[in-house]
């Protein structure tokens, strides 16, 4: 008999910090609803409410806000220093700054060259075409995207990528048209036509979050004859990782779309592939999720193009290796992570490390499916992304 079991997911984190962003340079009157509970979205709303107020900005580890806040604040007038955890000083800027500085931004590294923390010394800018060089982040091409109507000019930003989380570049985008902004991207192009704003308050409601779904999927596809309820979880056009409920079927869980969110079900109908292999160039953020589904599954996989994991809250493909290699062969090659199975049985007692890494702390704990004691350290980083994690899973 099927137990079934129903969770609330936050609302998306990726969408929230784009309209705390946009509610600041649109120059439309913005009302968000059901924003976010997590961490990082809590932590970018209290910066922009004390950027008038402090000449210090401290991000943690949060790399959204401080891409999106370097760029913000290197268009208005003010002074600031904004840092973060030792992490972030790990985690690269230069290609944000180098693109902000050709149009005018004072920036000035405080420790490493390319790194956090920096000065900036914000003024008006003018620039009217950009080029950024978006390999590492597509975050930096949303950052430039969301100032240009404080720019207030017809602008053109032009970035060199080779595809890598597009659909997150594609979010900024559509966010800005709901918003009545007259944007759009053709190819490695996006063009900015500055018009007269709409001083009508525009009401946003946040979707749920698919990235928190995929938790859930992991799960599912570890779980046979479980169900699982995710209430108010929609089809989304918005979020790319909405693309697990496709990538869900090569694990055997169907999902099912009701009236009260979508349902997933294991009914061990998986079809027997020898290998599994997936583009992860637009979901990197699934690949931990992936990866400890093809673990427990005894799967092998070759999930592809997941190079940017390594700047991440943790290095993540290391700590997938390091912790996934306890009980399975993991090896990294052309920017792959490749995972062949160990085909002895499972440790009843398993003990993991975080990284201090919320994506690693959930793929992991959904290993508690087919290893009966899980334990793993620094769970409070769930919290980043997913405040009520551990609630849900008891």
């Amino acid at each position: 008999m099927n137990s079934n079991t129903s969770i609330i997911l936050p609302s998306s984190k990726s969408i929230s910090n784009r309209l705390l962003i946009l509610q600041k340079t649109s120059g439309i009157p913005l009302i968000i609803n059901n924003l976010s509970s997590a961490e990082d979205t809590k932590l970018l709303s209290d910066l922009l409410n004390r950027i008038e107020k402090t000449f210090f900005l401290n991000c943690e580890n949060c790399g959204t806000a401080y891409r999106f806040l370097t760029a913000y604040s290197a268009c208005l007038p003010g002074k600031w220093i904004l840092d973060g955890s030792g992490r972030m000083r790990n985690r690269p800027i230069k290609p944000l700054v180098d693109t902000l500085e050709s149009a005018g931004a004072d920036i000035f590294y405080l420790g490493e060259s390319g790194f956090p923390p920096l000065q900036i010394n914000g003024k008006k800018l003018t620039a009217s075409h950009w080029k950024i060089d978006a390999q590492q982040s597509s975050q930096y091409v949303s950052a430039v995207a969301m100032i240009l109507p404080l720019i207030g000019q017809n602008s053109e930003i032009e970035f060199s990528s080779d595809g890598n989380s597009l659909q997150y570049i594609d979010m900024t985008i559509k966010l800005m048209q709901q918003l009545g902004l007259h944007i759009g991207r053709t190819d490695n192009k996006i063009m900015y036509i500055e018009k007269k704003k709409n001083d009508v308050p525009v009401s946003f409601f946040v979707e749920y979050d698919w990235t928190s779904a995929a938790v859930w999927y992991a799960f599912a596809a570890l779980s046979p004859q479980k169900i699982f309820n995710l209430n108010g979880l929609k089809h989304s056009d918005l979020q790319a990782d909405s693309i697990i409920a496709q990538w869900g079927e090569l694990f055997g869980v169907q999902t099912l779309y009701t009236e009260n969110g979508v349902q997933l079900i294991n009914a061990e109908q998986r079809k027997n592939k020898e290998i599994i292999q997936l583009d992860c160039r637009n979901n990197p953020d699934l690949v931990p999720y992936l990866a400890s589904i093809c673990v427990g599954l005894r799967q092998k996989a070759v999930l592809e193009n997941v190079q940017n994991l390594s700047i991440k809250e943790s290095n993540r493909i290391e700590a997938l290796m390091q912790e996934l290699g306890k009980i399975a062969c993991l090896k990294y090659e052309n920017n792959a992570l490749i995972i062949n199975p160990n085909r002895e049985k499972f440790p009843s007692v398993i003990h993991f490390s975080s990284h201090g890494d919320h994506r690693i702390a959930m793929s992991l704990q959904a290993l508690s499916a087919c290893i009966q004691n899980v334990q793993i350290d620094d769970t409070e980083c769930v919290k980043k992304s997913y405040p009520e994690f551990e609630f849900d899973l008891e």
